[in-house]
C-alpha cells in the first residue's frame, strides 16, 4: 500500500495534549493537512503547535472541554474560520471516570464521563457535519473501547458511554451516508503508554490488588498476551480516513490483540 497522505485537507482532532490525539495530531501534519485540534490542557497545546509551526506546519490549537457543548462549536468553528471547511473529524477525548462498584456510583460521576465520551463526539460531529454535508465528502473516526463490548468489574461509566458511542456511530454513519460522509469507530484493547497506567493505578486501588496484579491482568485478557500501541491505532485512523477506506462506513473495529472478537 503506497504512502497515505491528506495533502490539502482540514483535520480536527480532540484529545490532543498526550496519547492517541497527540500522535493523530503529528502524523496527520506530517501527511500534508491542516491540524486543529483541542484538549483542556492548553498549556501542551500550544507546545504542540508552536513545534509544527516551526516545522513549516499548518496547526491551530485550541484550548476546549468537549464535554461542553459551546466549547466544540467554537472548536469547528475556529477550525472553519481558520481553513475553510471540516474534511476530517476524530474524536479522540475521553475521561476513564471513577471506578467504583455501581451501588456507590453518583450521578454526577456518571454524567461527567458520558458528557466528555459521548456527548463531546455527537455534539462535535453536530457542528462538522454540516460542511461535510456541504461539500459531499468527509469521514469522522470516534475512538471507542473494548470495555464497551467487553464490561470490566466497577466500569460503569465508562463502559456505558463506550457502547453509546457505537450506537452514535451507526446513526451517524446511516445519516451522512447519502452524502459521502463516513463515520467509523475503532474499538481499542490496553494500549500502551501513559493512560493505561493511570488505569491501572485507578484500578489497584479500587479492587485492592496490587498494580503489577492489574497489569497482568489486562494483559492475561489478550490471547495474543498483549497491549496494542498507538501507533496500531493511528494507522487504522489513517486507513479509515483515506480512500482506502471509502466503502468502510458504520463499522466498530476491534483493536484488541484477541480481547474482543465480535
Amino acid at each position: 500500500m503506497k504512502e497515505i497522505r491528506f495533502d490539502g485537507k482540514v483535520v480536527v482532532v480532540t484529545g490532543a495534549s498526550r496519547g492517541i490525539g497527540k500522535m493523530l495530531v503529528e502524523r496527520f501534519s506530517d501527511a500534508g493537512a491542516k491540524v486543529v485540534f483541542c484538549a483542556r490542557r492548553g498549556d501542551v497545546l500550544k507546545g504542540i503547535e508552536a513545534d509544527l509551526r516551526a516545522r513549516g506546519r499548518e496547526a491551530l490549537a485550541v484550548t476546549a472541554d468537549t464535554g461542553r457543548f459551546e466549547d466544540c462549536k467554537r472548536l469547528i468553528e475556529a477550525a472553519v474560520k481558520a481553513y475553510g471547511t471540516v474534511d476530517i473529524l476524530v474524536n479522540s477525548a475521553g475521561v476513564s471516570g471513577v471506578q467504583k462498584p455501581v451501588w456507590e456510583l453518583q450521578p454526577d460521576e456518571l454524567d461527567e464521563v458520558m458528557k466528555v465520551n459521548v456527548q463531546g463526539p455527537y455534539a462535535c460531529t453536530h457542528f462538522a457535519a454540516p460542511h461535510m454535508i456541504r461539500q459531499k465528502s468527509g469521514a469522522i473516526v470516534n475512538i471507542g473501547s473494548f470495555t464497551g463490548k467487553r464490561p470490566m468489574p466497577f466500569r460503569t461509566p465508562y463502559a456505558t458511554s463506550k457502547m453509546a458511542l457505537i450506537g452514535l456511530t451507526r446513526t451517524v454513519a446511516l445519516e451522512l451516508a447519502p452524502y459521502k460522509v463516513r463515520c467509523n469507530c475503532i474499538s481499542p484493547g490496553p494500549v500502551e503508554g501513559e493512560r493505561v497506567e493511570e488505569v491501572v493505578a485507578n484500578a489497584s486501588k479500587a479492587s485492592n490488588r496490587t498494580a503489577d496484579d492489574v497489569r497482568k491482568g489486562f494483559l492475561g485478557l489478550s490471547p495474543m498476551n498483549e497491549m496494542v500501541t498507538e501507533e496500531e491505532i493511528c494507522d487504522m485512523t489513517f486507513f479509515l480516513c483515506s480512500d482506502h477506506g471509502r466503502h468502510m462506513t458504520g463499522q466498530d473495529i476491534n483493536m484488541t490483540a484477541g480481547i474482543v472478537m465480535y
